[in-house]
């Protein structure tokens, strides 16, 4: 059976046949569409083109803040440091140091960063670097202080700022001030006020003693022997919640007071260096205690003559010693 070349013609169950009728056809006798070559490309309709690609943005160097901005900056320090320095000056206790410098210490680490994420006007560059060391240094010289008054060995802010505003940091923090006020004279940049004045650590020493305040009045006679140890001591006589009499005693000596009132007193006595008589502590290494037993002060007339109590308190362990004494919280300890 002869095929012809019938165009469009497809035959189903011929295909064969049809595939051979379509091999003897001359192109000529070929439809125009079958006669087109193949596309040279993909031939996939769903085939999207080719991406095209862009140049990355170029990154702009941080640009340096106004004067204005950074000032600002330094002044927001000053405010943020300030209270803490207030807190650790203010601390009568070895805890209240620990806490303050352990808190000023965190957040001075806490503003050399904010302080680090600024790029500051050209002329202060240096200097701003040099701030941004110091706070990092003052920060360490914080956390020292702070392991001293877990020792006790720093007992209040009277050691405590001082202490604080002469170490390393605050040298370090004053240079970098320093420049910071004359890198630029057009703007001269203020910071630092949270800052006192550095001082070496204070001596107080009163002589042995009475100390001011409390009551006199009776014939009563107290002698204190503190013969060992390096630290001085004061010995408070307490009756009825208040402090009768403080008796300060330096390191190896002793000392009698008199004129004692009649009555039982709790006897309290702190040991350590530096006497604060505001605050009446030592402010370095100190320790607080308390005699076990109180003593009692009384007076008869005999008529020709009175006869009046005398005590002899010894601060020291001695052999064959009838006093026990125990530790005593430094926020118990009596003041006045």
């Amino acid at each position: 059976m002869a095929i012809g070349c019938r165009r469009g013609l497809v035959v189903a169950g011929v295909v064969t046949a049809l595939a051979v009728g379509l091999a003897g056809c001359g192109l000529d006798e070929m439809s125009p569409e079958l006669r087109q070559p193949p596309p040279s490309g993909p031939t996939d309709a769903s085939s999207s083109p080719s991406p095209t690609t862009k140049a990355p943005p170029s990154l702009r160097p941080p640009q340096p803040v106004s004067a204005a901005v950074y000032q600002q900056a330094l002044t927001d320090l000053d405010s943020a440091l300030a209270l803490g320095f207030f807190a650790l000056g203010a601390a009568l206790a070895p805890a209240d140091v620990e806490s303050a410098a352990d808190g000023l210490a965190g957040e001075l680490d806490l503003q050399a960063t904010k302080l680090g994420r600024i790029t500051p006007p050209t002329a202060v560059a240096t200097a701003h670097e040099d701030l941004t060391t110091a706070l990092g240094a003052l920060a360490d010289d914080l956390e020292t202080l702070a392991g001293d008054a877990a020792d006790w060995a720093v007992c209040t802010g009277g050691t405590g700022l001082p202490r604080a505003s002469s170490g390393n940091g605050a040298h370090l923090f004053r240079l970098a001030a320093g420049a910071l006020a004359t890198a630029d004279p057009a703007h001269p940049y203020a910071v630092g006020t949270f800052l006192p004045a550095g001082s070496p650590d204070p001596g107080r020493r009163p002589g042995n003693g009475s100390l001011p305040g409390g009551q006199r009045g009776g014939y009563g006679e107290l002698t204190v022997i503190h013969a060992s140890g390096s630290t001085d001591a004061v010995v408070k006589l307490m009756a009825n919640g208040q402090v009768t009499r403080s008796v300060y005693v330096q390191a190896g000596t002793s000392t009698t007071v008199d004129g004692i009132p009649n009555g039982t007193y709790e006897v309290f006595f702190t040991t350590g260096n530096d006497w604060d008589d505001v605050n009446q502590r030592f402010t370095r290494d100190c320790s607080f205690e308390k005699f076990e037993d109180p003593v009692e002060f009384t007076t008869r007339d005999l008529g020709s003559s009175i006869e009046y109590t005398t005590w002899e308190l010894t601060l020291y362990a001695v052999e064959g010693g009838n006093a026990p004494t125990t530790a005593v919280d430094p926020g118990a300890f009596p003041v006045g």
